[in-house]
């Protein structure tokens, strides 16, 4: 049973191509029962598609046996094209007789667009290389294992051929973290295989285009065919064409790293370590958006290059692992809740402290991946606790303005039956530095949905109490820095108009970053309803620290 494409990732593709079709219609049919399904299409084509069931024949309908003429559509031109089975694509232009070249155009990039999604090929053995039309397709995500057998492949049968060693070219898109945060992960996937479909034909039939994690694009070429100055400006061209995608035209910028293989008896990991780590440095330098690998440059550039590769894998090679941290209600003493926090256990540097790979996955954009990752297994794991506290979980600007944020938040709630009523989200003041209708009604909407809202590390001074009474919310979280200067009379009048106007809101405050014993009747006498810190319980994998009750 073929597994069924996103339909997110669907609808942003089919967008992309109505914009440039007019008044054609494209869609997608799948043909393994009686009658042919559309699953997805342009609104041209879903306006056309006639209702209700099709007649079926005596079996299961076929791609290549479907006839455009006995579909229902109206007069004019009408195509089926047959993709991986039992996929096909369907075409139709009231005004055409034939085939145009504008809707071939159209055919032809949706074929390459949606090939990878709806067949992933395995990698080929480096004894049998793939003829250039079973070449691993682009949206599929190559590991980087995978990538290594075939650079290694691809050096071997150049000594085999004795032609001159290929070039290794890694492409990255520019701030492409922005049109996720903006248009969501479907847009940006779709975005994706548009351009792979782009970098696709702009290649000779020899060389190789694979997508890898993330933004980034792997070429090999032959060094001898063109100068790679000439190629990754072809490159850079063809990645700029405007791309038409949910009513707006996107312009995409690249930057490229170049390593010539032929100058080092490198294996192919650190080959492509010093491509990633070239087109960093394109990034960083702006050299025409092209940079070539220089050894003199390796040692720091290539470390920072390989930790951000190992954080973009970590959670799948199991070396993320969530800790989580009480909080209790002064009133009792009982533990009211718990925040999870993320921990990496490096397999050769050992754990890596969240202010070094927190700050690198918010600039990379990884942060959305692991903060996903973190919010379905902290509802997974806080599903066993042993009394049902409160479960807080950290949540970045990037990830709170994306679109679709709202709806991972329900698929995470829904996958693991974790209830709404226990997930508080934290905020930091990042997300109240956007301060408009749209981030007033995501809160609003989380909150209508059962779900807890905490403004994490409060305490920018006293403009900050503006968003108080503006923005709907639970929970302040005081910044550690104000808890520690208590006996500050400026903070400690700070801290009690906070306090105040929380009251008046029916909201809680928890001071953060209680630390001593002796802090804690402090913070209680100041009007804090919670604590956290490691007075009240040091981080782990339980949450309830042993001889501490839980509250209800």
């Amino acid at each position: 049973m073929p597994t069924e494409p996103d339909p997110r990732f669907l609808a942003a593709v089919f967008r992309m191509l109505d914009s440039r079709l007019k008044l054609a219609a494209l869609g997608l049919l799948r043909c393994d029962g009686g009658s042919p399904t559309l699953v997805a299409a342009t609104p041209a084509m879903a306006r056309l598609w006639p209702a209700g069931s099709l007649p079926g024949g005596e079996g299961p309908v076929t791609a290549g046996a479907v006839d455009p003429r006995g579909l229902g559509l109206p007069p004019g031109f009408a195509a089926v094209w047959p993709l991986t089975p039992p996929w096909a694509l369907i075409a139709h232009d009231r005004r055409a007789r034939r085939l145009t070249r504008a809707l071939a155009a159209a055919l032809d990039d949706a074929a390459l667009i949606l090939a990878p999604i709806l067949d992933t090929p395995e990698v080929p053995s480096a004894r049998q290389p793939a003829p250039p039309a079973e070449r691993p397709v682009q949206g599929a995500i190559l590991p980087r294992v995978a990538a290594h057998r075939i650079i290694a492949a691809a050096l071997r049968a150049a000594e085999i051929a004795r032609t001159p060693a290929p070039l290794l070219l890694m492409i990255g898109l520019d701030r492409f973290r922005s049109i996720n945060e903006a248009l969501g992960l479907a847009a940006g996937d779709a975005l994706l295989a548009v351009t792979a479909a782009r970098l696709e034909r702009a290649l000779a039939p020899g060389d190789r285009l694979s997508r890898l994690e993330g933004d980034r694009f792997l070429v090999i070429v032959r060094s001898d065919a063109l100068p790679v100055d000439r190629l990754a400006a072809r490159l850079l061209k063809v990645i700029r064409q405007p791309i038409d995608l949910a009513g707006r035209q996107l312009e995409l910028r690249a930057s490229i790293g170049v390593v010539a293989t032929g100058s080092s008896s490198a294996a192919a990991p650190t080959l492509l370590l010093r491509a990633d780590s070239a087109m960093r440095r394109a990034k960083t330098e702006r050299r025409g958006g092209v940079a070539v690998h220089e050894a003199a440059l390796d040692p720091a550039i290539l470390e920072a290059s390989q930790l951000e590769i190992d954080l973009a894998s970590a959670p799948a090679n199991g070396q993320m692992r969530l800790d989580y941290q009480p909080f209790v209600d002064l009133g009792d003493g009982s533990v009211a809740g718990a925040e999870a926090l993320m921990r990496w256990d490096h397999p050769t540097r050992g754990e890596i402290r969240p202010t070094t790979f927190i700050p690198l996955a918010e600039s990379t954009g990884l942060i959305l991946p692991l903060g996903l990752w973190a919010l379905r297994t902290a509802c997974r794991a806080a599903l066993d606790w042993s009394a049902p506290i409160t479960l807080a979980v950290n949540i970045s600007a990037s990830q709170f303005h994306q679109r679709g944020f709202i709806a991972q938040v329900e698929e995470a709630l829904s996958e693991t039956g974790f209830p709404a009523e226990r997930l508080e989200l934290e905020i930091t003041e990042t997300v109240l530095m956007r301060d408009n209708p749209e981030t007033t009604g995501q809160l609003r909407a989380l909150i209508a949905r059962g779900i807890r809202i905490a403004l994490d590390d409060f305490g920018t001074g006293y403009s900050a109490l503006a968003y108080l009474a503006r923005l709907p919310h639970h929970r302040i979280k005081l910044d550690k820095s104000f808890v520690g200067d208590l006996a500050n009379p400026t903070t400690a009048g700070l801290i009690r108009a906070i306090i105040d106007q929380a009251r008046a809101n029916g909201v809680h405050v928890t001071a953060e970053g209680v630390e001593r014993p002796e802090q804690i009747d402090e913070v209680r006498a100041m009007g804090f309803t919670h604590a956290q810190g490691y007075a009240t319980g040091l981080p782990g994998p339980e949450p309830i620290p042993a001889g501490m009750a839980a509250g209800t």
